[in-house]
């Protein structure tokens, strides 16, 4: 079984033909349906309703009420095709279920097999999702709205401390965060018409925040502990965990469909297999069996209560076959979203040593390249590997974190007053720890980062030349002064 899983806050609903009516106008807008196809007069007025179609599809709606006031209500939608699957859609709205008391609505479609052998399909966000957000379902989620537009942030205070909140996790209860960082002004790695399809295509599963400009990057760099995005990297923000996941042009997506591609599986997997609050179809009908149960026990006969019995053992072992699907699937596990961009695996950095920014050794493997592709004639190169070489160059571009750390190295060398406590906190954060503290601050390599010689910091200020011959001399110590460029 595949499936596709998401739940978002709505606004309260004030009777449950609004969302009988949202059900209907969804599966009768679309050309596989034909459910209502000589079901036109079904009442939908009670607690369950049932429509089954010629063509075996199926369509259960049920509600649950105490005291006249409705707790929750559902449908389950089962379709089946010629390849012996079954297509299953299934959301419960269920009143005041969210820890800010606002009501919830869990959606579901799997791809279940009928038969042995049948090539199971990866399920799509249902259309319905679509529709109740375009007719203002969305609630509030967290700081944010639950809709299917970016959120565009500002240059201001508020957007500076709500993409603190997205970076660090706090933004949002439900729903997963894309945080879209700028490159340069107002230009990021996709358009802003790519931009405004994501945010619609992953409506009601993901959040889409669009960062105002290279400037703002810095100011929430500061705020966020520095571990927000930057220069383009688009980042996936979990609630309660912050950024898990880093998203760029690379060696790995060479444009931007597969930047796309890749971001919308990543968001949709992220929210289908984060923990549910709302109620899915097998818990309502678990509660509306029970509560049946207990109401009516007086009134039913023998019969009656054996098959309320058969249909809740129906439906814990349908429970329980869902559980069972979860847990091969795997539930979220932070450590499985970290970033993937990287071209060397985990075990090789273990074996070298830690990177002093992400992406040293990438560079640094283009820089070897370089060299090697310059000195090819001298050295008797053969055709095969100089064409290698030359794709490798084509393929491999730089990493955006290199750029950031010369940015970093420019602005701490540009207060001479605060040049040493900046390059101080700025070192820290790439392999160096502080020696001693005398007349010059000495920095040395932390455990594990060969080949970094030691730093003298001075402690008296110095003027704008020596500022740049500082900056200049800690570059080619950390060996990037021209790591992107060796040859010259």
């Amino acid at each position: 079984m595949i499936q596709f899983a998401t739940e978002f806050p709505v606004k309260p609903i004030s009777d449950k033909a609004h969302f009988v009516a949202q059900i209907i106008a969804w599966l009768r807008g679309t050309n596989y349906s034909t459910i209502f196809e000589g079901n036109s007069e079904t009442d939908f007025g009670g607690e369950t309703a049932y429509l089954r179609a010629e063509s075996s599809e199926e369509l259960r709606i049920r509600e649950l009420s105490t005291d006249n006031s409705l707790q929750a209500i559902g449908f389950r939608h089962d379709l089946p095709d010629k390849e012996g699957r079954l297509w299953r859609t299934e959301a419960v709205l269920k009143r005041s279920a969210g820890p800010d008391g606002q009501d919830l609505v869990r959606l579901r479609t799997q791809c279940i097999a009928l038969v042995a052998g049948a090539k199971l399909g990866t399920p799509r966000k249902p259309f319905l999702i679509k529709t109740l957000l375009g007719d203002g379902w969305g609630g509030a989620d967290g700081s944010l709205a639950v809709g299917d537009q970016p959120i565009w942030l500002a240059d201001n205070k508020e957007s500076l401390e709500l993409a603190k909140e997205i970076t660090l996790g706090y933004a949002s209860l439900y729903l997963p965060i894309l945080y879209i960082s700028s490159i340069n002004g107002t230009k990021w790695s996709l358009s802003r018409d790519e931009i405004e399809k994501l945010a619609y295509d992953l409506g009601g599963v993901a959040h889409i925040a669009v960062e105002p400009s290279r400037a703002f990057s810095f100011k929430l760099r500061d705020q966020a502990d520095r571990s927000n995005v930057y220069g383009g990297v688009i980042g996936l923000a979990m609630p309660k965990h912050g950024i898990l996941r880093r998203f760029n042009l690379g060696w790995r997506l060479q444009d931007t469909s597969e930047l796309l591609a890749d971001i919308r599986v990543a968001a949709i997997n992220l929210r289908s297999l984060m923990p549910a609050t709302g109620w899915d179809w097998t818990e309502l009908q678990e509660q509306a069996l029970r509560r049946q149960r207990e109401r009516d026990r007086n009134r039913l006969t023998a019969e009656e209560k054996e098959e309320l019995y058969t249909q809740e053992i129906i439906n814990l072992q349908d429970r329980v076959k869902q559980l069972e699907d979860l847990i091969q699937a795997r539930p979220v596990d932070t450590q499985e979203y970290q970033d993937d961009n990287d071209l060397f695996s985990e075990t090789f950095v273990k074996l070298v040593g830690p990177e002093i920014y992400p992406g040293e050794f990438s560079d640094r493997l283009r820089a070897a390249v370089t060299i090697a592709s310059e000195y090819a004639d001298q050295i008797g190169l053969d055709t095969r590997s100089k064409a290698v070489l030359t794709q490798i160059l084509h393929k491999l571009p730089l990493s955006p974190a290199l750029s950031e750390l010369r940015e970093d190295l420019r602005r701490a060398t540009k207060d001479p007053k605060r040049l040493a406590a900046e390059l101080t906190a700025l070192l820290s954060r790439h392999g160096y720890i502080e020696k001693s503290d005398n007349k010059h601050i000495r920095l040395k390599s932390q455990d594990g980062f060969i080949g970094l010689e030691p730093i003298t910091l001075p402690k008296t200020p110095s003027d704008n030349r020596g500022l740049k011959n500082q900056r200049k001399q800690i570059e080619r110590i950390l060996g990037i002064a021209k790591i992107d460029n060796p040859t010259k």
